[in-house]
């Protein structure tokens, strides 16, 4: 549980209303039986590094150094479909990761750790998240590649609600 002192945080790939609609109507294609359950439209994401709980002075520090990353804008194809059994989610993502996505993941997470941030240890894998509590293998579902046009990435915040969490895009970042 996140103390009323802490925010629950992490760092993203959001996608703009088309490609979120594209996302979901995809995901809508995995056939599920229960527990599983979608993940909501609107908390679709890709995730670049995820923080966890820190303290408003660790936030705002980090939030200091993503504004200071130097990245360029990418297409990033969305054109394969897994799941990660231990962790029972289904997702969507790159068949092969651009360079661009890379450095950016790569340069955020050096900035953040002036911050006390400190990056998973193992290898990144972008994906988004589409399916939760899977219960049994899903077959790769086939679709055409998506194409994301990739021109910032954000601070998003994790808030508890009635039906499970709701993320919240707190600032935006730029990439040139």
């Amino acid at each position: 549980m996140v103390s009323q002192s802490q925010l629950r945080i992490f760092f993203a790939l959001w996608p703009d209303a088309a490609t979120r609609a594209r996302l979901a109507a995809i995901a809508a294609r995995i056939p599920l039986a229960r527990p599983a359950r979608r993940v909501p439209d609107y908390n679709l994401h890709l995730t670049l590094h995820f923080v966890g709980n820190v303290n408003p002075a660790d936030a705002d520090c980090m939030r200091r150094q993503a504004r200071a990353v130097g990245g360029t804008a990418f297409e990033l194809a969305i054109d394969s479909s897994g799941q990660f059994d231990r962790a029972r989610v289904g997702w969507l993502g790159p068949e092969r990761m651009p360079d661009a996505l890379l450095n950016l993941h790569r340069e955020l997470g050096l900035k953040l750790r002036t911050c006390g941030y400190q990056a998973e240890k193992r290898a990144y894998s972008p994906h988004v998240s589409v399916v939760r509590k899977l219960n049994r293998t899903v077959e790769a579902v086939a679709f055409d590649p998506l194409l994301w046009k990739v021109d910032n990435f954000v601070l998003v915040e994790s808030r508890a609600v009635e039906t499970g969490v709701r993320y919240q895009v707190v600032e935006s970042y730029p990439l040139s």
